[in-house]
């Protein structure tokens, strides 16, 4: 019998199965949306998109609404951070010295994160790349024995180009050296070049944190390594919000072009001294050995305490199972008695947080909000702007500053407490993210901080009323605050 196969398919049956096929496809997503989702408003967002449009709902969640990596992580990470504290017990925070109303805080951050306070550590603020950069490159012109560097963003600019320089230079001296960048992030920037190629054509191993540059990689697009971390030789680190680009070089670019560049980035990074030197370099090893399958032995502080800081490291990602980052910023919301200062480039935290809050002003606590007046983000900025009528009417004070972008991230409570790192105070720092924060115990550092707060609220203007009277203007944030959890 010839012809086409094709010919001898009842059209009704076809019809059937495919309908068939189609129902148990966005049937099975559902049904995992509601087993597996513990957020309950990103839950009924993919079940909404899921029965509207059942198939490209379907298999937009399979791609992008699924968390591959916790599985994965779980089962592949060795727990650094135990076998760090275990080296390093002698350095440990005495909690009779701590001021009793701390002490809740302190016990909370140990439950929720399983690793210790060290005492001993100093902690230096950098503003703007202007002061970050030399000291960073300086840093790794004098290693010795180790230098590893994450980041999220590693332009091949002008700034770019000295690090892959120094970190080439510290290789053929015979320091061990190694370069994670996350694999969406690697993409940032116009420059054709990427730093990593360089630095592996010039002999630096090198490695891609969950690369997006494929068609299997779609599936992690979501999930990113935000985490900026230098550290040489087990005696100095640097953290913070900071990328390696030439937009960070605010002072020289403003004197150079004689005004303020859109292109241009405010930050603030830290040079980090002592023994949590160990736990950070523990969540390098930990990345690294996720993303290069190699397990790394890094040198550990061992000296006299550079300090007087009280400090842990947080290490927070979607391989967790639960949000670590979030109760760390609600415990300390509570604890607050007099203030809570924040500055942070894209605020979108959910109703649990802006709760808390609220909560903190009706207990007398003066809260304090800084934000960029104009985002870099466009979509993110309307988001935000959809907040605004919110935070006012719940007595917080927002601040809005002027251009050059803010991209600094500080996080104060009360005199004492204070918490710096990669996170922002959205949806993908929260959640998404793999993020490393510090949380610090010191009075003398949270006034030094507090000193830069106050100069950032100088130069920002405080925000007395909503922008958004127009209805289309209300409809427009309102609808992209819709989509928080995702941009």
């Amino acid at each position: 019998m010839n012809g086409d196969p094709l010919d001898y398919v009842d059209p009704g049956t076809a019809f059937s199965l495919a309908g068939l096929l189609y129902l148990l496809l966005a049937l099975a997503a559902g049904v995992h949306v509601v087993l597996n989702k513990q957020n309950e408003g990103a839950a009924f967002s993919w079940l909404g998109i899921i029965v509207l449009a059942p198939l490209v709902g379907a298999i937009l969640y399979w791609l992008f609404g699924i968390n591959r990596i916790r599985r994965r992580a779980q089962a592949e990470l060795p727990d650094y951070t135990v076998s760090v504290n275990a080296e390093v017990q002698g350095n440990t925070v005495d909690l009779n010295t701590v001021p009793d109303h701390w002490l809740p805080l302190m016990r909370l951050g140990g439950g929720i994160h399983h690793t210790n306070y060290m005492a001993g550590n100093s902690v230096e603020p950098l503003i703007n790349g202007d002061a970050a950069y030399p000291v960073m490159i300086d840093a790794i012109n004098q290693a010795c024995q180790c230098v590893v560097l994450s980041s999220y963003i590693f332009e091949y600019d002008d700034v770019g180009s000295q690090f892959v320089d120094a970190l080439v230079a510290a290789h053929e001296r015979g320091v061990e050296v190694r370069v994670l960048i996350d694999g969406l992030g690697v993409g940032y920037g116009f420059s054709l070049v990427r730093a990593d190629r360089v630095l592996r054509r010039r002999g630096v191993k090198t490695a891609r944190f969950l690369s997006t540059w494929s068609t299997a990689g779609t599936r992690f697009i979501n999930l990113r390594n935000h985490r900026k971390i230098l550290s040489v030789d087990g005696q100095v680190a640097f953290v913070g919000g900071m990328n390696i680009r030439a937009g960070n070089l605010v002072s020289s670019a403003m004197e150079e072009v004689g005004r303020k560049s859109k292109h241009l980035t405010q930050d603030v990074h830290f040079k980090v001294q002592g023994p949590v030197i160990n736990q950070i370099n523990a969540v390098f090893a930990a990345d690294w050995q996720f993303a290069a399958r190699e397990s790394l032995s890094l040198p550990h502080w061992h000296g006299e305490a550079a300090g007087s800081v009280s400090i842990r490291a947080l290490l927070d990602g979607p391989d967790d199972n639960y949000q670590k980052l979030q109760l760390t910023i609600l415990g300390a919301i509570q604890a607050a008695k007099t203030r809570i200062c924040v500055v942070s480039p894209y605020f979108l935290p959910d109703r649990t947080v802006l709760s808390a809050l609220q909560i903190a002003v009706l207990r007398g606590v003066r809260v304090d909000i800084c934000v960029p007046a104009r985002n870099n983000l466009l979509f993110v900025g309307w988001a935000m702007l959809a907040n605004r009528r919110k935070l006012l009417r719940d007595g917080i004070h927002l601040h809005e500053s002027d251009a050059p972008f803010d991209h600094s991230k500080l996080f104060l409570v009360d005199d004492y407490w204070s918490m710096i790192g990669s996170s922002n105070w959205d949806a993908r720092s929260l959640e998404l993210n793999f993020e490393i924060n510090l949380e610090c115990y010191d009075k003398q550092m949270n006034a030094e901080m507090s000193t830069i707060f106050e100069r950032k609220l100088a130069s920002a203007s405080e925000v007395s009323d909503c922008a958004d009277r127009y209805l289309l203007l209300r409809l427009r944030n309102n609808f992209f605050r819709l989509f928080s959890p995702y941009l």
